[in-house]
């Protein structure tokens, strides 16, 4: 058998990387049981029907994954952020996947998140120069428990 070469490729297609994503994806299911992640969002809209804001999230597991929270920023500091993330949040309990987490640098929202209820349990500092990463996560106990 030959031996396999090391190419650089930047960027790599859609189509080589979805090839890298189902093969883990493949080793996990054959490991967990578990289907892939499921991609779910929930999008805030303006009256011309412009998206203004919008949460996205990966069911896997037990787990939601908060992978992006955006508020325009004419429309920040009304609460749209905090309902964003309570409908993901709900959505996620209802379905099965209590265990919230995601990421957020610090010169981002990290205040926010641990106002509502994320915990840091990772770091890693100089993720850019003069700014750290924070990993948080919220385990979400529904009322019927």
């Amino acid at each position: 058998m030959p031996n396999p070469t090391l190419e650089l490729v930047e960027p790599p297609t859609a189509e080589d990387s979805r090839l890298l994503l189902d093969g883990v994806r493949s080793f996990n299911r054959d490991r967990t049981g578990n289907e892939g992640p499921r991609t779910v969002a929930y999008f805030l809209r303006d009256e011309q029907r412009r998206i203004i804001g919008g949460v996205q999230g990966m069911l896997w597991g037990r787990s939601t994954h908060v992978d992006v929270l955006w508020v325009d920023e004419n429309h920040r500091g009304q609460g749209h952020g905090a309902n964003l993330m309570s409908a993901v949040e709900n959505y996620g309990v209802e379905h099965g996947h209590p265990l919230m987490y995601l990421e957020t640098a610090s010169f981002q929202a990290l205040p926010f998140y641990e106002g509502l209820g994320y915990q840091i349990f990772g770091e890693l500092p100089e993720i850019s120069k003069g700014h750290s990463l924070y990993f948080l996560k919220k385990e979400i106990i529904a009322l019927s428990e």
